[in-house]
């Protein structure tokens, strides 16, 4: 199978474990990926507060949290759940096909901040 345009090929899916982080980068961004209830998710692996790397936080009940500040995110949408932040982050679509986890190079359209 041939990765699905306008997406790159992450990890095996069964590698993600629930709500856990892992950081990969698509065209020199930083994003993480979680599972969360079964479903994967990919998102902005900066916070958008003040720069911290989300793959040093934790997920917890669909809570993406950040380390530095304690900002969260919900892992759905991007959508801010704890201040802080202000600003969402970005999320992308994922399909995983064969296996294997694929992400979108583009953002989905994102929430409203």
């Amino acid at each position: 199978m041939s990765v699905p345009e306008g997406y790159v090929a992450v990890m095996a899916a069964d590698e993600v474990e629930e709500e856990l982080i892992y950081p990969f980068v698509v065209d020199e961004e930083d994003r993480v990926l979680t599972r969360v209830e079964g479903e994967i998710y990919a998102l902005e692996g900066i916070c958008t507060h003040e720069y911290a790397e989300l793959s040093d936080g934790e997920v917890e009940d669909g809570t993406l949290w950040c380390p530095l500040h304690g900002s969260g995110f919900d892992v759905q949408s991007g959508k801010v759940t704890n201040l802080p932040a202000t600003v969402p982050l970005k999320t992308y679509d994922v399909q995983v096909i064969d296996g294997t986890i694929y992400v979108a190079r583009e953002p989905k359209s994102g929430p409203e901040e």
